[in-house]
This record gives C-alpha cells, sequence and structure tokens, in this order.
C-alpha cells in the first residue's frame, strides 16, 4: 500500500518494500497475466523473508490497519476505509475459501499430483503397461547390448474435461458491511469446503469410471455374490502388486459392513476407531468414507500413481464487482478436471456381483 517517504520511514524495516507498492484495481489482471492470484503476485514484489511471520498479503492488510482474526477482528466495512484497501478484499474472500480446501482433506488423500494448465482443455499423459506380459514389465538387469524393457508413455486420445466448480455469494453489502471479518470468512470456508466436496464426488467417478480414454478400473468380485468376508479384503488387497493400495473409498452402508467383519472388529485392528472415532487403516490403507462411491463396492487407490487434478488459475473471484462493493450475486469458482495417470493404480472391488 502506498503511503508517503515520511510515514514509511516510521514504519518498521519489514513493512518498508511492501508500503512502496500501490494498489489499485487492475493487480487481478496484471496477476493472472503472470499465473499468479494476487498473494502471489505481491510476493514478486514484496518476497517475505525465511523467516517472516507474515505473507506479502497478510503485510498490505497490516498496512491498512485490517484484522482479519482473533477476538478484536475488524468488520468488513474497515476494508472500504479506501480505494487501496478495498483492493485486498477479493483476495481475502479467496483465502477465506482455500481454508476450506483445506479443511475437506478427502481430496488431497488421493492425489498423485497437481498441475497448472494454461487452457480449458487438457491432454494427460499416461502409463499404458497393460499390453506387454509380466516378464516384460520386469526392469531386470540386461546383458550388455541388450535391448531394456519398455514402458510406453501415451498422450490422452481424448481431452480431460474441465469442469468450473464454484457457488454465488447471495448476501448484499449492506448485509455483511458490519459483521465481523473472522465470521464472513467462516462462511467462505464453507464454500470452499463444498467445492472441495463436489470436486472429490468427480475425483471418485474418474478413478472407478475412467476420464474418456478407455481407463476404467478393473473390477474384482467378491467369492460369493452379495457377500464381504476378510479372504476377499486380502484377495483385493494383493492384487495391486506391484503397486500397493493406500486408499479404500466406500460408502457408509459399505464401510458398516467392512468394519463389522470379525476380523476387523477386533480391537487390536480398530480400537482407535472403536474408542476414539480414529480413522482406520486397513491393510495399510485409510478408509475414506463418502456416499460419492457406489453401494457394495470399494475402490482401492494406490494415491502415489491414480489420478491427478488439473487446474487453471486456483479461486476465481470476481474482483471487480467486490471491491466495488457489488457483493450479491458475485461468483467464486474454480476451474479444474481430473485425469487418470497409471490404470492399475486403481481398482474396484464389487460385493453385489460373483
Amino acid at each position: 500500500m502506498f503511503i508517503t517517504e515520511e510515514k514509511r520511514n516510521a514504519l518498521p524495516e519489514a513493512l518498508h518494500r511492501a508500503a512502496a507498492i500501490p494498489l489499485h484495481e487492475g493487480m487481478y489482471a496484471e496477476a493472472a497475466q503472470r499465473g499468479f492470484d494476487l498473494t502471489g503476485y505481491l510476493e514478486s514484489l514484496d518476497p517475505s523473508p525465511q523467516e517472516s511471520e507474515l505473507d506479502a498479503f497478510e503485510r498490505q492488510l497490516a498496512l491498512a490497519g485490517v484484522r482479519v482474526s482473533g477476538e478484536d477482528a475488524d468488520i468488513i466495512d474497515r476494508f472500504f476505509a479506501s480505494q487501496e484497501s478495498a483492493v485486498l478484499f477479493p483476495e481475502f474472500v479467496s483465502r477465506s475459501v482455500q481454508t476450506g480446501f483445506e479443511d475437506f482433506n478427502k481430496l488431497r488423500a488421493i492425489l498423485a499430483a497437481r498441475v497448472k494448465i494454461e487452457d480449458n482443455t487438457y491432454k494427460s499423459i499416461y502409463m499404458d503397461d497393460s499390453v506387454y506380459s509380466d516378464g516384460e514389465k520386469s526392469l531386470a538387469v540386461v546383458g550388455e547390448g541388450a535391448f531394456l524393457p519398455e514402458i510406453e508413455l501415451k498422450t490422452a486420445e481424448h481431452a480431460v474435461r474441465i469442469k468450473k466448480y464454484g457457488r454465488y455469494l447471495q448476501a448484499t453489502y449492506e448485509a455483511i458491511r458490519r459483521k465481523r471479518t473472522n465470521v464472513i470468512a467462516v462462511f467462505l470456508r464453507c464454500i470452499g469446503v463444498q467445492i472441495q466436496r463436489d470436486k472429490f464426488i468427480d475425483a471418485v467417478d474418474v478413478l472407478l469410471n475412467g476420464d474418456g480414454n478407455g481407463n476404467a478400473a478393473e473390477i474384482v468380485t467378491t467369492a460369493s455374490s452379495g457377500e464381504l468376508t476378510y479372504s476377499d479384503l486380502v484377495t483385493f488387497a494383493l492384487s495391486f502388486a506391484p503397486y500397493r493400495m493406500n486408499a479404500m473409498i466406500c460408502n457408509k452402508s459399505t464401510a458398516a459392513t467392512l468394519l463389522n467383519i470379525q476380523e476387523i472388529s477386533e480391537p487390536a485392528v480398530s480400537g482407535g476407531f472403536q474408542t476414539q472415532g480414529e480413522n482406520v487403516r486397513l491393510f495399510g490403507a485409510d478408509l475414506i468414507v463418502d456416499e460419492s462411491a457406489p453401494s457394495d463396492q470399494i475402490i482401492g487407490v494406490d494415491r502415489r500413481f491414480a489420478i491427478q487434478e488439473v487446474y487453471e488459475t486456483g479461486v476465481l473471484t470476481e474482483s471487480e464487482r467486490l471491491i466495488r462493493r457489488q457483493i450479491e450475486g458475485t461468483a467464486i469458482s474454480e476451474i479444474a478436471g481430473f485425469a487418470k495417470i497409471v490404470s492399475d493404480a486403481c481398482k474396484a472391488l464389487d460385493i453385489g456381483a460373483a
């Protein structure tokens, strides 16, 4: 936030460089052109020292005198005390939504990677070793002059579907101007959770049905239709070799069946869940319970190799509208999609078919 040299000299040294940055509406467009959000753009102008407690955006908040957390958090109107401080409001909205992203950890628990893209279509690269025999897949030592085993990396035949996930703000400026920033941040955080939840539903669908490139998950069936046994689970876990199942996704009904199997219900296996409600780990895999999984199916994932998220620019807000206090009807969104990487790193156990 640009201030006079005299006032800048009176500031702590850590804020001198931040104080020399003039804030204006066009910064969001400038940031987007360089592939940044506003925080990233400010960091390029005012890099944070390694020991700094504040990042570049938080230093701008400090200069503007806007407190967004704690018992003494300011009201929303404080952002609009000046034209410059109003520029910080859309980034406050985006960062609050991103906090909700962190709260919903199911998606992170299955992702191998996140890839930033420059366009709204994306052709993924995936590994297809299904055409090779087990002997050809082995990376054994070969004699001098002999050929090494091959693994083929392919470009997806079909572009991965990229979608816009988001919500609209329905509150007017007059309705929220006197509300505390930390309270509004909670509602924005909820929006972030909902966006991640929507993305997780699509990620599960891609794991199971593929991304449009003929890479649906292999379906493994239980020994008896409609019955899930400990032996079925052992066979399913072992079927992943040379990969390793480290996440299992199923809905509540299937999870209840799973957790009531005698060998799993033993306190030595699931005592933490029984006494503390802790997350259950079976065969080294985290159990993720979510209604996005189909009934009577358990989706096994090697999160190191199975799926990647592709996204455009992170959280998008209509910054000009927010700066001008046109909050009602403002969109908060993210453009993203999912692509399979290694098909064999995801399989599904079907309990309903023999």
